[in-house]
């Protein structure tokens, strides 16, 4: 029985799956900027229950995935948030999910990045009281995204401007499935038993 030198590489090269289309929280700040325009100096927003607004609150609320707590953005303040570990795909439907737990004239702009938050280019925009839905393939972005900035537009609702809860994405991502290490040896064994036939004299 011939054996090719296929068996020892394949030994060797891990198995891999379709992407996934894990929903992912942005998970880190970062970058913000304070317009001015709001009633008291940023960062500001708060909780809804118990309702507790505007007051002076940590950036990371905006990442922490509690849809009860929020920042807030008044006029041309942003908010770049980031998916560490991972990066956001065009998949099928939607790929990012904004939560506005607010007034529902409340609306931002959202832009998104494929360097980390160097660039960006405008996807579209989010409104309030609401979960707003966008497509990536509405602007033809073929990229991964990596960071996504939200802009507010307005000082409407109690506690002025859009307010974040949470920002998700469609992650895209390769698992890595690993070769069981008995499967590994058993392949080297055969490779090896492969070798000494081939060096065994002829008869």
């Amino acid at each position: 029985m011939r054996f090719s030198g296929t068996v020892l590489a394949m030994a060797m090269l891990p198995l891999t799956a379709t992407p996934s289309q894990a929903v992912v929280f942005a998970n880190q700040v970062l970058d913000f900027f304070d317009s001015g325009t709001g009633p008291i100096a940023g960062p500001y927003g708060g909780t809804t229950s118990p309702s507790n607004f505007p007051v002076s609150v940590p950036l990371s609320v905006a990442v922490d995935g509690d849809a009860n707590t929020f920042l807030s953005l008044p006029t041309d303040s942003f908010v770049t948030v980031g998916f560490s570990g991972a990066v956001i795909i065009d998949g099928p439907g939607n790929d990012i999910f904004i939560s506005e737990p607010g007034n529902g004239l409340e609306v931002a702009s959202v832009l998104v990045s494929s360097d980390g938050g160097s660039t960006f280019e405008l996807l579209g925009q989010a409104f309030g009281d609401t979960v707003t839905e966008l497509d990536l393939a509405t602007i033809g972005f073929t990229g991964t995204v990596n960071a996504v900035r939200i802009v507010g537009l307005d000082n409407g609702g109690s506690s002025p401007g859009f307010d974040v809860a949470f920002v998700q994405g469609l992650e895209g991502s390769v698992t890595v499935i690993p070769v069981p290490a008995s499967v590994t040896l058993l392949l080297f064994g055969v490779a090896g038993l492969v070798t000494l036939k081939r060096r065994a004299p002829q008869t």
